[in-house]
């Protein structure tokens, strides 16, 4: 069966704002001193001397900021399902990242007709009340397969075709992943994801198949019980080279979680989820080694009442402090608030307050 709200969790994961960095590289060394102080002119100059006078540079315009990626929360495995790469820190990135990521609304509703159809209605105004993205989303699972037609406010039209099964014991499945871009002008892209599952390895691929410019794979082995091995790639072929290369090696037992990846031999992460009895757990997530200095580092707890409600707190390298509030309304309606400010000034400080409704029927 399907996990809707793993699908609404990537339907908002194409909201482009959300891949705007939230730390700035900070390198001492790359200070530039300031201009010196022009000399008063001469009254008397020469026409030869101005004729010597070089043109004034042009300062050149500062780089838009590098876009991150949003990082992937995957649901739960189901019984006798190996773990993807993605699952290497997930506990500690859904303690740390899941709820505190609203903006300042989020509204998502999920209808199942007679027929087994399920109408997704979303959208969200991030990261400020002006920034609307959001769409409409028609979903059917049939057996082994399912089928998608999707419409975005960016007047982006996206369809699925997906399929999984079982074929000599190793687990296989497949996603056409076909996308319709209107907003200048009409461009169609395509793309399919299949991977293979046969304990102790499991393999995804994401193959471009029409104007699509990235390949993506890794490969997961899980040598002994509790722990996975993994190497990711990305090869871009419109630049004709590799955008990534990374390893991962995770540890999870259900009470204690640690990760730590690699990207491009040139950034280390590292993560650690531990829980505390029944209802207490906390999580540790931070950059190890960064080739542009960039010092990220975030620490949370979390308090499950084991009812349906949840409170979160975080403490962030740029001293920002979150709160999260998750719970139930029934058995049909999520909510969710977070607030956030600056922890060196809470009064004078940046403040944002996000508010989150998810109604399911």
């Amino acid at each position: 069966m399907t996990n809707m709200k793993q699908r609404l969790r990537n339907l908002f994961r194409r909201n482009k704002m959300r891949g705007r960095p939230t730390t700035v590289a900070s390198n001492p060394n790359k200070e530039q001193p300031e201009p010196p102080k022009p000399e008063p002119s001469k009254q008397k100059s020469s026409k030869k001397d101005a004729s010597k006078q070089e043109p004034p540079k042009q300062e050149e315009p500062e780089k838009p900021p590098k876009e991150v990626e949003v990082e992937i929360i995957p649901s739960p495995t189901a019984e006798g399902e190996m773990p993807t790469y993605f699952h290497v820190g997930a506990l500690a990135k859904d303690c740390l990242i899941n709820g505190f990521k609203i903006g300042a609304w989020q509204m998502h509703c999920t209808t199942r007709t007679e027929n087994e159809f399920y109408l997704n209605t979303f959208g969200e105004g991030y990261p400020t009340m002006k920034d609307v993205f959001g769409g409409l989303e028609v979903f059917k699972e049939v057996g082994n397969y399912s089928t998608s037609l999707g419409w975005f406010t960016n007047n982006d039209l996206l369809s699925e075709i997906a399929v999984r099964g079982m074929n000599f014991g190793s687990r296989l499945y497949g996603l056409l992943k076909s996308t319709i871009v209107t907003k200048d002008e009409v461009s169609f892209q395509t793309k399919l994801k299949c991977g293979m599952e046969l304990d102790p390895v499991k393999v995804e691929l994401v193959v471009p198949l029409y104007n699509e410019p990235l390949f993506q794979g890794y490969i997961l082995v899980a040598p002994v019980e509790n722990w996975v091995l993994g190497y990711r790639t990305e090869y871009n072929f419109d630049e004709k080279g590799f955008d990534k290369h990374a390893l991962c090696l995770g540890y999870n037992n259900g009470r204690t979680e640690v990760g730590l990846k690699l990207e491009n031999f040139e950034d280390l992460r590292g993560s650690i989820f531990q829980r505390i009895g029944e209802a207490w757990a906390f999580a540790i997530k931070t950059n190890l080694y960064s080739s542009e200095n960039v010092k990220q580092f975030a620490i949370g707890v979390q308090y499950d009442f084991q009812n349906g409600t949840m409170v979160k707190a975080k403490l962030r390298e740029d001293s920002r402090m979150g709160f999260v509030y998750q719970s139930k309304i029934g058995e049909n309606i999520d909510v969710g608030y977070h607030l956030a400010f600056d922890g060196v000034d809470p009064i004078g400080g940046a403040h944002r307050i996000g508010v989150s409704w998810g109604f399911h029927c």
